[in-house]
């Protein structure tokens, strides 16, 4: 069975019940339901509790923890998947009690744009593109600056940041690894200097998937399964929006707002033809059934259709850009004929995680990162293989076939999100914060 964590960070369940009630109940529910289980440090031998327990069994109990100084580098970008990525990640540290005075969190701010932030300790910071990579080499000094002024003992970066090093002024460096794509594929030079600084110069690594975690590993140099990993998970808002009273009025309003037909294909997080994340496939294959509708979601949505229409000029009456909000990108993902994401490769592939979370039926790419994210409960196709999506398409068109097909599918994606734990990546990273702050004592 898939899991949601690397083996070594320990037994994932109980710590994901114990987390749902935090959320549900409160810190003290949690506290009681942990120490009922037996899992609590003074009831195991030393040593026995996985890293990921004996985390929350600290947390739970206020025990001192590492000033944990987080870059928020990329908080300025518009919403996308690591956006929402990091608002899970910050939902989770959110939780009251969890982060506390004696073990806090700091974040630099650099314009950020997501609305967890507010709720935390934080200091401004330098206003810069993290794409522009003279900007972002020039932040070290500042980060230091920032790192020891507040007496921080680990720096976690999810982009490219890292602190300056000074005889005797050392930060340990925690980096949070989404892929390792531009590794994968020809990147500018000074891309591929900043990265293998900020990748060689982390003490730790948590990777977002066990194929970003194998990744590192050849890259580094590192024995397999010496990187740990722990997958992110659909933001709330995805199987909220579809279970809320009004959903279906909601959607009738987005159809006739955008032009949706009754049955679309949508392609969400699209690129550029020839690009990694592969949208030829797609247009290929809806091109070739008359009447079906493509509907391209996510930023520069409008040109990608350009493009794709001039390829594919069948397309030209029935291809959409759409710049959806996450409800209506929930809603949409929910009523698609399919939700398909083609990508050649993925670091993880959240948007496959995020159609199975808002009811939607998701045909993912032979891909290791996209195997993951859905697991047993999307349809595969080859990503090099029109052909084989086309048939696909036409069996989700043929309504005999929908009704063996759907009651298997449900059961399958049911398992598969019961599988979905939307704190364990944000106490996975305190956990390598720990373990980066002990080393350090």
């Amino acid at each position: 069975m898939l899991l949601p964590c690397s083996p070594d960070l320990g037994p994932w369940l109980p710590i994901a019940r114990t987390m749902a009630l935090w959320r549900q109940d409160g810190m003290e529910a949690a506290r009681s339901f942990w120490a009922a289980s037996g899992h609590q440090a003074s009831a195991e031998p030393s040593g026995a509790l996985g890293p990921l327990a004996r985390e929350l069994d600290l947390r739970l109990a206020g025990a001192p923890g590492p000033r944990l100084l987080v870059d928020g580098l990329w908080f300025c970008r518009p919403p996308g998947g690591i956006g929402r990525v990091w608002e899970q990640i910050l939902s989770c540290w959110a939780l009251q009690g969890l982060v506390t005075p004696q073990a806090p969190v700091r974040l630099i701010d650099r314009d950020s744009h997501l609305a967890q932030t507010s709720q935390f300790d934080s200091v401004v910071g330098q206003q810069v593109d993290p794409l522009a990579m003279g900007a972002v080499a020039a932040l070290e000094e500042e980060n230091l600056a920032h790192a020891t002024a507040w007496g921080a003992s680990v720096f976690l970066s999810s982009w490219i940041s890292t602190c300056a090093r000074r005889p005797g002024v050392v930060v340990p460096e925690l980096a949070l690894v989404h892929d390792c794509l531009p590794e994968r594929s020809t990147m500018p030079a000074e891309l591929a200097q900043r990265r293998r600084r900020w990748l060689l110069g982390s003490a730790h690594q948590l990777a977002v998937s066990a194929a970003t975690a194998q990744d590192l590993e050849s890259l580094l140099r590192r024995p397999g399964g010496s990187v740990p990993w722990c997958h992110p998970v659909a933001d709330g808002v995805f199987s909220q929006t579809v279970e809320a009273a009004g959903a279906q009025r909601l959607w009738a309003v987005l159809q006739r707002k955008t032009g949706l037909h009754a049955a679309f294909v949508l392609l969400p997080a699209t690129s550029a033809i020839g690009s990694y994340k592969n949208p030829e496939l797609v247009a290929e294959a809806v091109a070739r059934i008359p009447g079906l509708q493509l509907v391209l979601s996510g930023v520069g949505s409008d040109q990608r259709r350009s493009e794709l229409v001039a390829a594919y000029p069948a397309l030209q009456e029935r291809c959409l850009g759409v710049g959806f909000t996450e409800v209506e990108l929930a809603l949409a993902y929910r009523h698609a004929l399919a939700v398909v994401v083609p990508s050649r490769v993925e670091g993880f592939g959240l948007p496959a995680i995020e159609a199975l979370a808002s009811g939607g039926l998701l045909i993912a790419a032979n891909a290791r990162g996209l195997r993951e994210a859905a697991g047993e409960a999307g349809l595969r196709v080859d990503p090099t293989q029109p052909q084989e999506l086309e048939a696909l398409l036409q069996l989700l068109l043929d309504a005999p076939s929908r009704a063996w097909l759907d009651p298997l599918l449900e059961e399958r994606r049911r398992r598969r999100l019961e599988r979905c734990c939307p704190d364990l990546l944000g106490l996975a990273l305190l956990t390598q914060a720990r373990s980066l702050w002990k080393q350090a004592s």
